[in-house]
């Protein structure tokens, strides 16, 4: 809710790139919730990749070599004066974090969000400069509960905050629909995502045989493995590689059921938005995530992590049990009402002091 007798929080979201993975649709999806309810946004991008939507004012850094980059983004900083600083990049290199700590975020109010159970991916993994990000920072923000109890744990710090990924609860899309039936994953064609052993999963399933067709949308390094595995089980009819796609509801609203086989996660936009429109999820219960959000036999089906035997069982059960299927479809969309953007935005303002 907007707090119009208080003067206008001022805020920088910093990230890497604005398109290709869900970190990224997350960090601009976020800058445009805040700047919609009244925040006055910066979203500052350190490379010149824009694909997704975002809020409020925009500044790229891209044009500029590694050195100069960074120069340019502590003077921005510095001259606008912020009130808040949320830093969504990956963190990785500690002497890169290090410049950012002493140098970059010098004198300024910072946040760092995790986006991964994967803990080094934000914090690096030397754990002196953690530390010190983690004590200068004046909140780190988790994208779920598991993270914030990893961290606390690791680093015996209780200030970490849950602030999960929300989603806009969207009308059913009226775009062109595919020619056939098909389930769906959606992510960068990367090891982590196992898409190889999902195609093999899907292989083995009774779906080819029901003409029910595996869709993945998503661009990365796996691309011609994944397309020679799916020659290799001659399935070039069935499993479709539909690269990146902007309007990714379009084809996820659809379709059957979404299946998500990550090897980790952090909270899932996937996830959230399949059940968002109505469409059930089948998950690996992998690390962080997805039984934030899945209800299994209510909104979905949790597999055994890992267990990719399981999974092609699931998904023959939820292509044969109509009525459990039928029960969590209509179980999805209300699932995730504690995840519009109207309730998410809301913590943010506890988490900026703003509106109290």
């Amino acid at each position: 809710m907007k707090n119009h007798s208080k003067k206008p929080l001022k805020v920088a979201v910093i990230g890497y790139k604005l398109a290709e993975g869900g970190l990224e649709r997350v960090f601009g999806t976020t800058t445009k919730m805040l700047h919609d309810a009244g925040i006055e946004m910066h979203t500052l991008v350190l490379e010149d990749k824009i694909d997704y939507e975002f809020g409020g004012k925009l500044a790229t850094f891209g044009k500029y070599s590694k050195f100069v980059k960074y120069f340019k983004l502590r003077d921005y900083l510095q001259k606008q004066q912020f009130d808040y600083i949320i830093d969504f990049r990956h963190r990785i290199n500690p002497k890169m974090e290090y410049v950012f700590l002493h140098f970059i975020y010098r004198n300024q109010k910072f946040i760092y969000t995790v986006h991964s159970s994967r803990l080094e991916t934000y914090l690096t993994d030397n754990n002196w400069i953690a530390k010190q990000m983690i004590q200068k920072a004046c909140k780190i923000v988790s994208v779920s509960n598991f993270i914030k109890q990893k961290i606390e744990t690791k680093f015996n710090d209780k200030s970490v905050v849950v602030i999960p990924n929300s989603v806009c609860i969207r009308s059913i899309s009226t775009a062109e629909k595919l020619p056939f039936d098909y389930i769906i994953a959606v992510g960068r064609l990367v090891s982590l995502k196992q898409f190889a052993q999902l195609i093999e999963s899907y292989a083995n399933s009774d779906l080819p045989q029901r003409n029910i067709h595996l869709v993945i949308l998503g661009i990365g390094e796996e691309q011609i493995m994944l397309e020679n595995r799916i020659a290799d089980l001659n399935l070039e009819d069935k499993v479709h590689l539909l690269g990146f796609k902007e309007n990714v509801w379009d084809y996820i609203s659809n379709a059957k059921f979404l299946v998500l086989s990550s090897q980790y996660e952090g909270f899932p936009m996937t996830i959230l938005e399949a059940l968002s429109l109505g469409i059930p999820v089948i998950s690996f219960d992998c690390e962080s995530g997805p039984n934030e959000m899945i209800i299994n036999n209510h909104n979905g089906i949790l597999v055994e992590n890992q267990n990719f035997t399981e999974l092609t069982h699931k998904m023959n059960i939820f292509v044969k049990d109509e009525i459990l299927y039928q029960n969590c479809k209509h179980n999805a969309i209300s699932s995730v009402a504690k995840f519009q953007s109207e309730v998410v935005v809301n913590q943010w303002f506890q988490a900026l002091n703003y509106g109290n």
